[in-house]
């Protein structure tokens, strides 16, 4: 700068931060050797001995800082700083393992790959073209037609409608049509036993569903010989019973081709932690064993990972006002509210969350996937299915299907013919229930074959996000077999 047209030390420091000052004075090659003329000193001089001086206080200030490691803090406000590498708060538990940044585990992704499964096809070696009449093998069905899970029954019987014109299309069984004989339980026990004892009077060789565990409870002692295959009935009881120490398959009639819910809870423990870095949760759970194990089973993995529930909360299903329910949640600084149980309530609870303005995420079971739940979803909520909604809605969803209980109730019914084909259409239900237990194909919902305790050998599970007005797939999960 030519010293005609100097700048004051006041002007420069308010032009540059002090840190570029710094960095100025100490790389300047301008700066004059002293000389030996007498007299007052240049207001060049007094410029530059100036800056220098401030420069020099700017230095020990700043080592200063640094040595007492304190080091300059960080600008962002501390909800900003990414949730992958927030440390997780401890659960207050001494029995629980000391939390550490990222403590969660998430499996491996499934190895299923989107869109692997198929419909029934015709044997091998046939053109499976036949429209030959033939003898009539009936397929009964025990689902929930009317009431509130009456558009999961539809779906039930949606599925079983589109398995049975493929086999007979493709001529599945020769000689043999099939047809289904559909029976409502209203989702309600006592009803379920009324439709078994109308289906075990007709000639039916099987029976698909029911939806419902408690349904199932009252409708296996009625049936004798006939396989019960359920789309949707997810209590670990009903393949391994009540006492978890010693399991033992009460019915050895009875499978299912959906995800447990002793499976569930774990895998949304996993995706709530380490996918969504959430450490302080409250659980909500009806009643019933389905919501009881979908909780409790997340809650075990979740302490296990790290986390802390927040609050434990248990309501009865005919519970309308969640207002104390939710104060309590908001009371515990939860981030988010776990839920076991069936949609409709689910959609209660959502809907006076939202009222009260709790901002965290819903996440729930199976049951919050389809149903009333959806219309009161917010974008964040969370749910599981088995894997077989994730893979339609990556590789495309067959149009006679509409949500992943009909593909299910597809898969359940295609296992029965298959079980029919192996064990010869004049056997008996016993042959055919047998047959079941053998029965191995690659179905819409992946590989489908039973365990000893009539589960699905391979349990995989697609975790969804509500997004849009949507649920969006978010992962793949396989659990191991529970065999």
């Amino acid at each position: 700068m030519p010293e005609s047209e100097p700048q004051t030390p006041t002007q420069q420091r308010s032009d540059l931060p002090v840190a570029e000052s710094v960095l100025e004075v100490g790389v300047g090659s301008q700066i004059a050797a002293p000389t030996t003329t007498e007299g007052p000193p240049s207001r060049s001089k007094v410029w530059l001995a100036t800056a220098l001086a401030t420069a020099l206080v700017a230095v020990i200030g700043l080592a200063a800082w640094f040595v007492l490691g304190r080091g300059p803090a960080d600008p962002r406000p501390k909800d900003a700083i990414p949730s992958a590498v927030r440390p997780v708060s401890p659960v207050a538990s001494p029995a629980s393992p000391a939390a550490t940044a990222s403590p969660c585990q998430v499996h491996p992704p499934s190895q299923v790959v989107a869109g692997t499964g198929q419909p029934l096809g015709p044997p091998a070696g046939t053109s499976g073209s036949s429209d030959a009449a033939g003898r009539t093998v009936i397929v009964g069905l025990i689902g929930p037609l009317t009431g509130d899970r009456s558009g999961l029954g539809q779906q039930i019987v949606q599925g079983a409608q589109a398995a049975i014109a493929d086999a007979n299309t493709n001529d599945i069984v020769p000689g043999v049509r099939f047809t289904l004989d559909a029976h409502d339980d209203q989702g309600n026990p006592s009803e379920g036993g009324q439709a078994a004892a109308e289906v075990s009077a007709t000639k039916a060789v099987g029976i698909i569903g029911p939806m419902n565990s408690d349904v199932a409870e009252q409708v296996l002692p009625l049936v004798g010989d006939l396989a019960v295959i359920s789309p949707g009935s997810t209590a670990p009881g009903m393949t391994h019973g009540n006492d978890a120490a010693a399991p033992k398959r009460p019915w050895p009639g009875f499978f299912r081709v959906t995800t447990p819910d002793q499976v569930q809870g774990p895998i949304l423990a996993q995706f709530v932690c380490a996918g969504m870095g959430i450490s302080r949760v409250a659980t909500l759970s009806e009643t019933d064993w389905y919501g009881t194990t979908v909780v409790s089973t997340f809650a075990e993995r979740f302490v296990a990972l790290g986390g802390q529930v927040t609050t434990t909360l248990t309501l009865p299903k005919v519970t309308t006002d969640y207002s104390d329910a939710v104060a309590r949640i908001k009371d515990s600084r939860a981030q988010a509210v776990v839920f076991g149980g069936l949609s409709p309530q689910g959609k209660q609870l959502r809907s006076a969350l939202t009222a009260a303005g709790f901002t965290g995420p819903m996440v729930g079971g199976d049951e919050i996937f389809s149903g009333p739940f959806v219309e009161a979803a917010r974008d964040g909520d969370v749910t599981i299915t088995p894997a077989v909604s994730g893979r339609l809605l990556a590789g495309g969803r067959p149009p006679r299907l509409e949500g992943a209980t009909a593909v299910q109730a597809y898969d359940a019914t295609a296992a029965l013919i298959l079980a029919i084909r192996s064990a010869g259409p004049d056997a008996s239900r016993a042959a055919v229930r047998d047959a079941l237990q053998a029965v191995s194909f690659a179905g819409l919902t992946g590989p489908v074959s039973f365990d000893t305790f009539g589960d699905r050998a391979v349990v995989d599970a697609t975790v969804h996000t509500f997004r849009g007005g949507t649920w969006d797939v978010s992962g793949f999960v396989r659990e191991p077999s529970t065999t």
